[in-house]
């Protein structure tokens, strides 16, 4: 009879087995942690360890409340994060307006340092650097004006005097030439006279 028992329990153990490997399936886990790595791949984890029953997932406890810590854990670095950031952004805010105060300042206290460099005092009217700049070019330009104008009248007067002179060396050649001429004329004339009275007194 014991011989019997036994086998049938044994065939009674492996359909049990069978019935139970039906209803009740455990899913390789893949590697993972639910101690590291992201939330979101803490989940997969979870998931992959946990059993499925009926349709049903069931989850171990403290899976869970270890799930639940780091959840607790993130939001409470997350959180930490943010307020150091914000303090962070809430003195580099401070930082910001003090820089742009110190170059506001700087702007005006060049302003002042341009002006007080463009500007001077010239017989006693004082004076910006452009005006004084334009009025002295005016000056220079006057001048140079003047010069030109000067050279071009003396360049004229220099032209009449040449052509004045070149018409009373003309003048003076022809002169000399009606004066030979007339010389010229005089003594043959006194020639022909002379040989008139020699020809009646002879």
């Amino acid at each position: 009879m014991r011989n019997l028992a036994f086998p049938a329990l044994l065939v009674a153990l492996i359909s049990l087995g069978n019935v139970f490997g039906q209803t009740t399936s455990r899913r390789e886990p893949p590697k993972g942690s639910l101690t590291s790595g992201t939330i979101d791949s803490q989940f997969i984890y979870l998931y992959a360890i946990s059993r499925t029953q009926d349709g049903i997932e069931h989850v171990r406890q403290a899976n869970l409340e270890q799930i639940r810590k780091n959840i607790a854990d993130t939001i409470r670095v997350l959180t930490k994060e943010i307020s150091d950031l914000k303090s962070k952004d809430g003195s580099q805010q401070a930082a910001v307006e003090a820089m742009t105060d110190s170059l506001a300042q700087a702007r005006n206290e060049l302003q002042i340092a341009q002006r007080e460099k463009d500007s001077f005092s010239f017989i006693g009217v004082s004076l910006e650097k452009s005006t004084y700049s334009l009025i002295m070019w005016g000056i220079v330009l006057l001048l140079a004006a003047a010069l030109i104008f000067y050279i071009y009248r003396y360049n004229q007067g220099h032209v009449v005097t040449n052509d004045t002179k070149k018409a009373i060396e003309e003048l003076q050649e022809e002169f000399d030439q009606h004066r030979k001429k007339a010389m010229e004329k005089e003594q043959k004339l006194k020639r022909q006279l002379q040989d008139e009275l020699n020809k009646r007194l002879g």
